[in-house]
């Protein structure tokens, strides 16, 4: 037993805290807000906060994303707590906080790079900077306080528990986008008030997002389950195709924010009235699409050649 009762207490203190806040989370706008976006000119649910599609979506998706994972690493902790000489339910369960800090540091570097607009603007003040600055601090917090447990817990050992923790975890993130996008879209087009011209706009931006995260959802669901015991490497491959398709999807979004910038369509925008108008605040949405879609593309092209590297573990 490597392990004490007070790491496994604390295991389960922290995903039991945060199963029940991003459960909140994800309930509230993943159930309640997002899905009726577009469905009237008037929300059935009017949210806490006044925000673009945008925000709602990616809060739904952050809240589910943890709420799950929390779920699975409390279980795991009840397990460590229920077994004291059991260590690997104790590690599950550090392993899933570690891929929480991991998409909690991504939520708050894409509020930087991409979605400055959902919480910088407003009709009182540009707080743009102070939200890109902001989101850059907690980024690097986030991660220096995520690599931390991550060294001690894999540094010279076994890391594929950890690889498959990324790879489960990207599943539930892209999934979750996937489902809550896919629910808006049904949603949008029952909408009968929106003009069909405005009403097929907003279609093309959801299945900008729809398509990409179910191919994405998809591949790592395929790594996840089936491919990871059997062939590491194409796993990587998998997950390299996975963020291809993601990357793809943001020129696509990144293009028909441009093309319709004079159309008063546009998701990361306020100002919903009877007629669905949003005007957008500027290119620079659309053009980050296309940086952070560099990005990720790069990111694809190194997971796929370790896949395909013959010499790679």
């Amino acid at each position: 037993m490597k392990y004490a009762n007070t790491s496994r207490s604390l295991s389960f203190l922290a995903h039991l805290l945060l199963v029940l806040l991003f459960g909140f989370l994800g309930i509230y706008f993943g159930c309640l807000v997002t899905p009726f976006f577009f469905v009237a000119a008037v929300d059935p649910i009017v949210p806490v906060i006044e925000g673009a599609y945008l925000l709602y979506l990616e809060l739904s998706v952050l809240g589910w994303s943890l709420a799950i994972l929390s779920a699975i690493g409390l279980w795991n902790a009840v397990k460590a707590l229920k077994n004291p000489r059991d260590d690997e339910p104790v590690v599950k369960s550090f392993t899933l906080l570690i891929s929480e800090g991991w998409i909690a540091s991504l939520f708050f570097l894409l509020q930087a790079c991409l979605f400055f607009d959902l919480t910088g603007r407003n009709s009182a003040a540009d707080n743009r900077v102070f939200v890109i600055i902001a989101s850059l601090l907690i980024t690097i917090g986030l991660l220096i306080a995520t690599n931390i447990p991550m060294v001690k817990l894999y540094d010279g050992k076994d890391q594929k528990p950890l690889v498959r923790s990324f790879v489960g975890a990207g599943l539930v993130v892209t999934g979750a986008t996937f489902v809550e996008s896919a629910i808006t879209l049904v949603g949008l087009l029952s909408n009968q008030t929106m003009t069909p011209s405005l009403r097929e706009k907003f279609m093309w931006l959801l299945i900008a997002i729809v398509v990409p995260s179910f191919i994405a959802a998809l591949l790592l669901c395929l790594g996840y389950f089936v491919f990871f015991k059997k062939n590491a490497k194409l796993v990587s491959l998998l997950a390299g195709f996975a963020f291809a398709a993601i990357a793809l999807g943001l020129v696509a979004f990144g293009v028909l924010n441009i093309v319709w910038y004079e159309s008063n369509v546009a998701l990361n925008a306020i100002g919903k009235d009877s007629a669905f108008a949003f005007k957008p605040y500027g290119y620079g949405f659309a053009v980050m699409n296309f940086v952070v879609a560099a990005f990720t593309c790069a990111l694809s092209v190194i997971l796929m050649s370790t896949g395909l590297s013959k010499k790679a573990k």
